[in-house]
């Protein structure tokens, strides 16, 4: 009987789900296993600069391909290294697999003072204990006989709950064998469907469209996370009834859609969406993720009974819950059994006119003018990273063309993680064009000088996979949005001088001196943006964008705003630039949440 070591197995079943890249670091009690990967075909090792940057890359990875992001990190100094990327993973629903090469068994038996270990009679297995919050579940191997079997079980979990699982592989387990004849029976990724309670989550949705006057529709971020985004345009074509995004659901469906409206976020939206939203008589929500900073601080004025949510693993109409269902299946049965011809004729509402900026007229470059200039910037088949901050906010302001994958980590919000985000997400995108044989598309990172510092060593990963995102540095002085938040002169948001223009020369990138632009007006901006390297990159692209220290997108501000009278006096003492009225005219009228900062 042929046979196959459990650890060339692992590598096996990861590849059959789709996966290419594995991303971590090597580590003495994973060397042997990370051997096995150079086996499979069509399977190839990431290494990174640390193992939190690991599982930032596996999770860019991931949110692109739609399916899990592997890394592999040694016990103890590196399973704990990536516990930030993996909880972030967790909170956005991202599939991961981390695999966590342990001590041999009988080095765990025998509590030995092996290294990475803690105390004289060591516990090897306590730093499994660490990440049991922080995972949907895991493989604790010993058996070689069960080993297989617990692969496959908790891949399946991962795709189930696009959540994190883990994998623990003592280090002399992955080189026995195994019946290689296991391999002959994929997965089963099927959903565990229950027909009659999804009947009755359809008739009672059905029902409630059909029974309202002014319908509209909210799409966020957990449509993506489980695979129904294909579903959930199908039903937008068949209801035909307006619909908005929020702001971790944007450019889920194409933007220049006739009948998207915008962003939806609460009273921090643009003028006349808040109104129009909160008008319809029914509000279809698919995929909601209710964050604060998806949210607009909370301030979503939409009462439960005028509410369909259409949730990964459940349905609530109009305060009544429908369990065990299955977004993917029920969108999929809903627009299927919908009548042929929509059931509203409705018009699209009217929104005022875009408000003009103040500094309209400046010639440096402002956060009012930027983030359409990018939209603008962007073509189809993009794939645009934003980093936690300004970027997020500013980016939600600006309408997309259509076809653009946009990655952002608003709810769990850890700066950072742009970066080796964009090493991941540029690989799947490279992947998905070689798979599918398309030619156009890029990945375009935007990431502020603070968030960039936390990561930066990564971009020296990408030179060496020979990746080539466009990577867009705003240098304004530091941590912005915690000068927004508090502490605008204080030193704590300062943070180490860097030159940029030295960092492809660091990382050897091959042609480094035409590479690198620097810009801080408007017209140099325009100039860069025509480059033909802009269009087509060879090689990975950084520009750095010189922009005001307080100058700030109106969204960003508006989440601080609304936290209550003391935020916005604070903005407006410490002189922060509110070019658009969004939170510094707008805002006082509004009474927060609590009436205080929340």
């Amino acid at each position: 009987m042929a046979t196959i070591t459990l650890g060339g197995y692992l590598w096996e079943r990861v590849r059959q789900i789709g996966v290419r890249a594995i991303f971590g670091v090597p580590g003495d009690f994973n060397l042997q296993l990370l051997d096995y990967i150079y086996h499979v075909k069509g399977l190839t090792w990431v290494g990174n600069q640390n193992e939190l940057n690991a599982a930032y890359a596996a999770d860019g990875y991931a949110r692109v391909k739609g399916i899990p992001g592997v890394l592999v990190t040694t016990h103890g100094v590196g399973e704990l290294s990536a516990l930030n990327g993996v909880a972030g993973a967790l909170s956005e629903q991202v599939k991961m697999i981390h695999v966590v090469g342990q001590t041999t068994r009988p080095m765990q038996s025998d509590h030995m003072m092996i290294h990475h270990s803690i105390g004289d009679k060591p516990d090897h297995q306590m730093y499994k204990k660490s990440s049991k919050l922080l995972r949907a579940a895991a493989a604790e191997l010993w058996d070689v006989k069960t080993a297989p079997d617990e692969i496959d079980r908790v891949i399946r979990e991962c795709f189930l709950q696009s959540c994190p699982v883990y994998i623990f592989m003592p280090l002399d387990l992955a080189m026995e064998e195994v019946p290689a004849s296991l391999l002959n029976t994929k997965i089963d990724l099927s959903l565990p469907v229950d027909p009659k309670a999804q009947d009755a989550a359809v008739d009672a949705i059905k029902q409630a469209i059909t029974d309202a006057q002014n319908p509209s529709i909210l799409i966020d971020a957990l449509v993506r996370r489980h695979d129904a985004v294909e579903e959930t345009r199908k039903l937008i074509n068949k209801l035909q009834i307006p619909f908005y995004a929020a702001n971790c659901g944007k450019s889920i469906i194409d933007e220049t859609h006739p009948l998207y409206i915008g962003v939806y976020n609460g009273k921090i939206s643009s003028p006349g969406i808040a109104d129009a939203c909160e008008s319809s008589d029914i509000v279809l929500i698919l995929g909601y993720l209710p964050s604060d900073t998806n949210s607009g601080g909370f301030s979503r004025k939409l009462s439960p009974e005028k509410c369909i949510l259409i949730n990964p693993h459940n349905v609530i109409v109009k305060g009544q819950k429908y369990p065990s269902t299955f977004i993917k299946p029920l969108l999929a049965l809903l627009t299927s059994s919908l009548p042929k011809n929509p059931i509203h004729e409705l018009n699209v509402p009217k929104l005022p006119p875009p408000v003009q900026p103040e500094d309209d007229s400046a010639t440096h470059i402002t956060q009012s003018w930027i983030w359409h200039r990018f939209a603008k910037f962007f073509r189809p088949g993009d794939v645009v990273v934003g980093e936690t901050g300004t970027t997020c906010f500013g980016l939600c302001d600006a309408t997309f063309p259509s076809n653009i994958h946009f990655i952002t980590q608003i709810y769990y919000g850890s700066i950072g993680y742009a970066t080796p985000a964009t090493l991941g997400a540029e690989l799947a995108r490279r992947e998905l064009q070689s798979e599918h044989s398309q030619s156009n598309g890029r990945t375009i990172l935007i990431t502020g000088d603070g968030s960039l510092a936390m990561t930066i060593q990564e971009i020296g990963t990408m030179v060496k996979q020979s990746i080539k995102p466009i990577i867009f540095i705003i240098n304004n002085d530091g941590y912005t949005v915690e000068r927004l938040i508090w502490g605008a002169r204080q030193p704590y948001n300062d943070i180490v001088p860097t030159n940029y223009s030295a960092l492809l020369p660091l990382f050897h990138h091959p042609n480094s001196a035409t590479s690198f632009h620097r810009v801080a007006t408007k017209a140099d901006f325009e100039d860069v943006l025509k480059k033909p390297e802009m269009s087509n990159p060879a090689d990975l692209q950084i520009v750095e964008l010189i922009m005001e220290m307080k100058d700030t997108p109106w969204r960003l501000g508006g989440q601080i705003a609304f936290r209550g009278e003391k935020a916005r006096e604070y903005l407006e003492q410490e002189g922060f630039v509110d070019s658009v009225g969004g939170w510094g005219s707008k805002m006082k009228k509004i009474e927060g949440v609590s009436g205080k900062i929340i």
